[in-house]
């Protein structure tokens, strides 16, 4: 009788037994980007999180760092360092010194944030909010709401907010997060404040945006999940689950790239969009992509954008 091998580490796979995808993408610099991958089998057993540096000329890749783990959330800003969230509650936190690592009492944690110089906030079911002190300790904020928190994005600790599940809203009050009641059952998937907005969308293709704790709809024209919002040179984009990326006229949607299905969005000199095993990165006129993939080690190549329209 012929056996199937077991085997105890994603890598050992065959390609065609592997599934590979980034769960986000920053730009370091003009021709750099820094992924975190999530590799695994196809039934989700056994599986890798890898954090490269890529080359968007070159496609050269190097492995930053790898954890034997299946990640939920990978977020990095350029001041405070990186977050990695790991099934299990699992916290792993990179500053100038290295990775530290912390296990939270959560039921299930699924984003990160990083407010500049402030504070660092992790985030998931229940309505539960974890705040590092920037020295040795993760506690929990109070929030008057128990729905899963998707997304958080602020300005500063007085201009703070995150959304989730069922038209959850809060704001930060200091360590307490106050609800804002706006009356839509829809979950709230990514929350932008940009100067003297705070815009959010959802499920559903609802967005729109906070006026004196009301909350005014754009007319959006779409019918998928709306799972990103990104500031970008001016102007506002949104990333679907179906189409790809929009940007804000009015307050109205148009259309920029059909990419497919999009989840997020971030900003320096590029707009840069991860896609799944797809990275693209517009400068505002023109796209580039790569397809990162596994086979012996990770690997880059160029995607041909000519079909972005």
């Amino acid at each position: 009788m012929t056996r199937t091998p077991v085997h105890k580490k994603v890598v050992d796979l065959p390609p065609e037994m592997q599934s590979f995808n980034a769960l986000n993408a920053y730009e370091l610099d003009r021709d750099h980007i820094r992924v975190a991958c999530q590799l695994s089998d196809v039934h989700e057993e056994v599986g890798e999180l890898a954090i490269l540096r890529v080359s968007m000329v070159s496609m050269g890749v190097d492995l930053e760092e790898a954890f034997d783990e299946f990640a939920m959330a990978f977020h990095s800003t350029r001041t405070r360092g990186e977050i990695l969230l790991e099934i299990g509650g699992v916290v792993r936190l990179h500053t100038g010194s290295g990775w530290r690592t912390d296990v939270l009492k959560s039921s299930f944690l699924i984003g990160a944030y990083s407010l500049d110089t402030h504070a660092d906030f992790v985030f998931g079911d229940d309505g539960q909010i974890w705040r590092f002190d920037g020295t040795s300790t993760w506690s929990q904020d109070k929030v008057e709401a128990s729905d899963r928190i998707f997304n958080m994005n602020g300005l500063s600790t007085d201009r703070l907010f995150a959304v989730g599940g069922n038209g959850l809203i809060l704001k930060s009050r200091g360590r307490n997060w106050d609800p804002i009641e706006v009356r839509i059952g829809t979950d709230f998937r990514c929350v932008l404040v940009e100067n003297d907005r705070v815009l959010i969308a959802g499920d559903h293709g609802i967005a729109g945006y906070l006026k004196d704790d009301e909350f005014v709809l754009f007319e959006t024209g779409i019918e998928s999940d709306i799972l990103s919002i990104c500031s970008f040179k001016g102007d506002i984009y949104f990333a679907d689950s179906d189409f790809g990326v929009h940007v804000l006229s009015a307050d109205a949607f148009e259309p920029v790239a059909n990419l497919g299905y999009t989840y997020r969005l971030n900003a320096k000199e590029w707009l840069t969009a991860a896609c799944g095993e797809y990275i693209f990165q517009f400068d505002g006129t023109n796209w580039r992509g790569i397809e990162l993939s596994y086979n012996g080690g990770y690997k880059a190549g160029p995607f041909d954008t000519t079909f972005i329209k």
